[in-house]
């Protein structure tokens, strides 16, 4: 397996230098592990959204000002980046962050010792502080930074720590929500908000915004580990998604010979994530997505086949389209698997003290994405499970399928009836909340393609 490693990323590297006969990741879901199927993303994406930019269709007019690019103009350990109150964001498809002369953003490095740092730093012990735009990829910074220097300049001594925070609101059925951000001068700046169910352990979905100014990330950011926080009280997350113990806790439901043959170092259970890595442009958001609450037991070649091909054509395509959307990413249901005698169990990864089952494997995975100022939307649903047979899955299909045969989904580049790879659908959303109860309310007038 090692010498497969080493072959594929020797293979990647040389792609590098011809974008063009870079193997999609999908290709490479049954060869590599998780970990190194996550690199191989990161380095393929580098690639590929260089051919996105081709297809730009928010222009950058040369003008005084600075113009900082998303990839090549920051540094790292990275700083939150502020402006007018709200993340700092490119504009629109471009990769391109536009600051007029003389206007300001907040540099932050938060969390306990984070200070900022910059080889032109007139002051020490600095934990935020307001940089100006003077032009190209200078500012200034009055009484913190020695005349102008460059915006790429400015790091952290440490990586910037991102919090959580349960709210005071509910989701369906009076689950806590859960806010995932930075604090900034003690106010945290949300990135995304996740529905929680504490008694099963279980992520409802996650919401967050996504508009043409994430269409190009931030690359060659590293994987942190992954944070439970308070969230998962009596249990080791982590461990509970390694492969030997999620083949304990299946043999437990359905017995060691069936373990044996559902979880391989091919089909896996992953940390699949629902607000993917990619949807965020920064190094910082992209750390903070990293909590299990933004998170569920995902078979890996889903993961990398279907799950995967649905977040980066979609990300592309609202980039392209100028869409300004509200994304609902959340799963449904228990997926099940057979005992010896052929009959199908719901598949949880843990059991409380009183033996309650916890952190369920979904059934389903979705991304219902919404165009509120159209009042458009769309559901995306995939079946997570590779043992379902072909009746079985067309059997789980509840809703009358808007992708299939409709031209106006040709960007997505997904195998909808590979089971393996996650068989997948659509669903215009009055069909989709007929099965799925727990999405929030909102006026929808048509399909988002």
């Amino acid at each position: 397996m090692m010498r497969l490693v080493l072959v594929v990323a020797a293979l990647a590297a040389a792609a590098a230098a011809l974008p063009a006969d870079m193997p999609d990741p999908g290709e490479l879901v049954f060869v590599l592990n998780e970990e190194d199927w996550d690199d191989y993303l990161d380095a393929w994406l580098a690639v590929e959204e260089q051919k996105w930019g081709s297809n730009v269709t928010s222009k950058v007019e040369a003008r005084s000002g600075c113009t900082i690019s998303v990839n090549g103009d920051l540094g790292q350990p990275q700083p939150v980046y502020l402006r007018g109150g709200h993340y700092m964001a490119a504009d629109g498809n471009s990769g391109q962050i536009r600051l007029n002369t003389g206007e300001q953003v907040t540099i932050a490095c938060t969390g306990s010792g984070r200070t900022i740092q910059h080889p032109q730093l007139a002051q020490s012990g600095v934990q935020t502080a307001s940089a100006s735009c003077v032009n190209n990829n200078l500012v200034s910074g009055a009484g913190w930074l020695n005349g102008n220097g460059e915006f790429g300049g400015l790091t952290c001594s440490a990586h910037a720590t991102h919090d959580t925070l349960g709210t005071n609101n509910r989701c369906y059925n009076n689950n806590l929500i859960i806010q995932v951000g930075f604090i900034v001068d003690g106010w945290l700046y949300p990135l995304y908000v996740s529905c929680f169910d504490q008694n099963r352990l279980e992520v409802l979905y996650v919401m967050y915004e996504q508009t043409p100014a994430n269409a190009v990330h931030q690359t060659g950011v590293d994987r942190p580990s992954w944070l439970a926080g308070s969230w998962f009280p009596g249990l080791a997350v982590n461990t509970a998604y390694t492969q030997v113990q999620q083949k304990i806790a299946i043999a437990n439901i359905v017995g060691q010979e069936q373990a044996d043959k559902y979880v391989t170092s091919h089909q896996f259970l992953a940390r699949g994530h629902l607000a993917a890595k990619s949807d965020y442009v920064f190094a910082t958001g992209q750390r903070a997505t990293f909590w299990f609450i933004n998170a569920a037991p995902q078979w890996q070649p889903f993961n990398g086949g279907n799950w995967n091909w649905l977040e980066q054509n979609l990300r592309a395509r609202i980039g392209a389209a100028g869409y300004h959307t509200i994304i609902y990413t959340g799963t449904f249901g228990v997926t099940q698997l057979r005992d010896g005698n052929n009959v199908l169990h719901d598949i949880y990864l843990h059991r409380d003290a009183n033996n309650n089952p916890q952190l369920p494997v979904p059934l389903y995975y979705y991304k219902v994405v919404y165009d509120e100022s159209r009042r458009l939307g769309t559901a995306f649903v995939s079946i997570n499970n590779p043992y379902y047979t072909e009746a079985e899955v067309r059997d789980l299909t509840f809703c009358t399928d808007r992708c299939r045969n409709n031209a106006a989904f040709n960007w997505v580049s997904w195998h909808i009836d590979r089971i393996d790879l996650g068989y997948s659908f659509c669903c215009d959303i009055d069909d989709f909340r007929r099965t799925v109860p727990h999405l929030p309310a909102f006026t929808v007038n048509g399909l988002l393609s």
